[in-house]
């Protein structure tokens, strides 16, 4: 077991000549969130919608933040593996790949945590700089929903990443959560729309819907841990 969190630390310094970088892509992301909570804020001058103030925009920032674990984790930590050479690292030092998977699933997870909370952090502050009412439990609905939307995404690309490297995958694999993401955004543009999906966050109960997803993320993670595995065990390295 101790294989597992050698791993991740091993994942985690990967990480850091390029941790700069990932600057560029919270900006990308980020950016666009802030600029539609100007735009709500302006659009409707903080009234009100089915009793939630109108211009609500930062909490995208918690959806979009958990984004980032899909779209750039796994392509920079697969994309050091390839430039450096880090499989044969691993091998060397005696790490097998059963290892190796169930410890970069294990990074992806954590990333996943650690940008979600980023998110969560992120989003009251621009409701403060933007004047906008902050109501907690949407945020942490919002929260644990992004954690589970975003683990699906995971455990359907990683099998892919480990069966070919980055290579065309990183294209092909962000696809998916681009789309959703824009919808969400799109929804959330709509006053009508965004009542609703606020009304549901503010009333649904964060601890059913935390263990919910768990228990799916369990069943998906698990099977997708199995194949990655397989697949990562044939690859000629």
């Amino acid at each position: 077991m101790h294989a597992i969190p050698r791993f991740v630390g091993l994942d985690l310094r990967s990480l850091r000549p390029s941790a700069k970088y990932m600057l560029i892509p919270v900006a990308i992301v980020v950016a666009p969130v802030l600029l539609l909570s100007s735009l709500l804020q302006a659009g409707f001058n903080g009234g009100e919608a089915g009793g939630f103030p109108a211009g609500s925009g930062p909490y995208m920032l918690i959806p979009a933040m958990s984004f980032l674990a899909v779209v750039n984790a796994p392509q920079s930590l697969f994309s050091n593996d390839a430039l450096g050479r880090l499989d044969t690292l691993y091998a060397a030092l005696g790490i097998r790949r059963r290892h190796v998977v169930a410890g970069r699933y294990a990074t992806c997870l954590l990333l996943l945590i650690a940008l979600t909370i980023a998110g969560v952090l992120l989003a009251p502050v621009a409701a403060l700089a933007f004047g906008a009412a902050f109501d907690w439990a949407i945020a942490a609905a919002l929260a644990a929903g992004s954690l589970a939307l975003i683990g699906i995404f995971l455990a359907a690309e990683l099998p892919a990443f480990f069966g070919t490297g980055p290579g065309p995958v990183r294209t092909v694999a962000a696809i998916p959560p681009v789309i959703i993401l824009t919808l969400l955004f799109g929804g959330w543009a709509i006053p009508d729309v965004r009542t609703v999906l606020q009304s549901w966050l503010g009333d649904a109960n964060v601890a059913w819907l935390a263990l919910a997803g768990i228990a799916v993320l369990g069943v998906l993670g698990a099977a997708s841990t199995v194949l990655s595995a397989r697949l990562y065990a044939r690859r000629d390295l």
